[in-house]
């Protein structure tokens, strides 16, 4: 989720949204498709809360311009995620929301879906599906009571990313149990090395805290993301225990915002952090900075802390979505068909280090094919993202309250979860 950025006020986030909202930032169906001068191809504006992704997004848009309908993208790039989702719920039912744009998966959707802001995309998937080999399991992200309402943008597994060069030095090897990656922890430690490196934000929060619910129970992630248990349960609370055990032992950098940090990663390129709990998205920005996959960087999943549960693991992804009241609706449409082609998906996947949720597109990154055979070798669980998995009221500032956790792990740990459990109680019990 690099696409987040830096801290806001809840009052500076406000007046974001209400400038952008007072000077149309959405063009509407007047001007969503703009014309370039001298040329009959039009370009609709996918609106995004990932600037980072200008480049690439601008590029893939000329790719689908160049194809049949001439119909391509425009990167309308917002630095706040806070802004971003405030101006298109404002606008979301309404012909001034945007005929293209990002937005997340699960619980995330939902909201969007119910307000009947988006169009419905179920033929479009069935075709991809049959035609192209689209993976099911991550189209099923987008689908909501049986109908389906984006295309995967980008895929990501959540995985630990290495220094090839840390772990050389050291004689490290690839971690195949969790205390041969604690091991690998104490290594680095006493030569200096930052094990893990360790962020904060509005959402980073649930990094660590889903991959450490996840090694000790895969049942209790579940259980907890769809309200059957709670943050002050035994599982929740084991989880939590494991996890200041490794804060305790020294093996986090030091807590970093991850939106500077992500845009410049440098402590891992250096290698004064030696490893990186991320999505598969990060490569791009390594890629960026110098660094070679499967020579300068690999990756692995993360062992689990209980053998008993076997491997578990963390998947994301992103969809792109066509507004239903927009009337660039079916031009919109077209585009994302367009995009969903297995030559503009090669392409895609080459300007961000994107692996194709279609099985007919194939990578030729390493460290994607790795991890790809350790997810079948090991029989490896995916789950969705505590983003997309849990509903979008308690996901918010649940995440952000444990960035609090982060910062300061002696903080009481059951008056800390009540309040955790207080933010979900106030919202399952109006939504069951």
């Amino acid at each position: 989720m690099r696409f987040f950025t830096k801290r806001t006020s809840a009052l500076v986030a406000t007046a974001s949204i209400m400038a952008m909202v007072g000077t149309a930032t959405f063009t509407g169906p007047a001007g969503a498709a703009a014309t370039r001068e001298g040329s009959s191809v039009s370009y609709l504006q996918l609106s995004n809360d990932k600037p980072s992704w200008t480049t690439g997004i601008n590029a893939i848009g000329k790719v689908l311009a160049g194809l049949d309908g001439g119909v391509g993208w425009q990167a309308q790039p917002y630095s706040s995620t806070t802004a971003f989702q405030g101006v298109v719920r404002a606008a979301a039912t309404t012909s001034q929301a945007p005929p293209v744009f990002t937005w997340w998966s699960g619980q995330q959707l939902v909201p969007l879906v119910k307000a009947g802001a988006l169009a419905n995309m179920t033929s479009l998937v069935k075709v991809w599906e049959a035609k192209y080999g689209l993976n099911p399991d991550v189209e099923n992200a987008y689908k909501v009571n049986g109908q389906y309402y984006g295309a995967p943008l980008y895929t990501s597994d959540w995985v630990m990313y290495y220094n090839k060069k840390d772990f050389a030095k050291y004689g490290l090897g690839v971690p195949m149990t969790w205390a041969q990656l604690m091991s690998d922890a104490a290594t680095l430690k006493a030569h200096g090395i930052a094990p893990f490196d360790y962020y904060v934000d509005d959402w980073a929060g649930f990094i660590w805290f889903e991959q450490f619910l996840l090694s000790e129970s895969p049942t209790a992630y579940q259980q907890l993301v769809t309200g059957k248990i709670s943050y002050t349960s035994a599982p929740v609370v084991k989880a939590m225990q494991a996890w200041k055990t490794v804060a305790d032992d020294g093996y986090f950098g030091t807590p970093e915002d991850i939106d500077t940090d992500l845009g410049t990663p440098t402590s891992f390129v250096n290698g004064s952090t030696a490893m990186v709990l991320i999505g598969s998205w990060f490569e791009s920005d390594l890629i960026h900075d110098g660094m070679v996959p499967g020579k300068d960087y690999g990756a692995f999943i993360v062992p689990p802390i209980n053998p008993a549960v076997g491997w578990q693991a963390i998947f994301e992804t992103g969809p792109v979505v066509v507004s239903a009241h927009n009337s660039d609706k079916q031009a919109a449409l077209n585009s994302v068909n367009t995009f969903m082609e297995p030559s503009v998906q090669v392409k895609w996947d080459g300007l961000e280090s994107f692996v194709s949720a279609e099985n007919s597109v194939k990578t030729t990154d390493p460290t994607a094919i790795s991890v790809a055979n350790q997810i079948i070798a090991d029989h490896v669980h995916m789950s969705n993202r505590y983003w997309e998995a849990t509903p979008p009221e308690i996901a918010v500032p649940v995440a952000s309250d444990l960035s609090k956790f982060i910062l300061n792990p002696d903080l009481p740990l059951m008056p800390f979860l009540t309040t955790l459990q207080d933010l979900a109680t106030s919202y399952w019990s109006t939504a069951k």
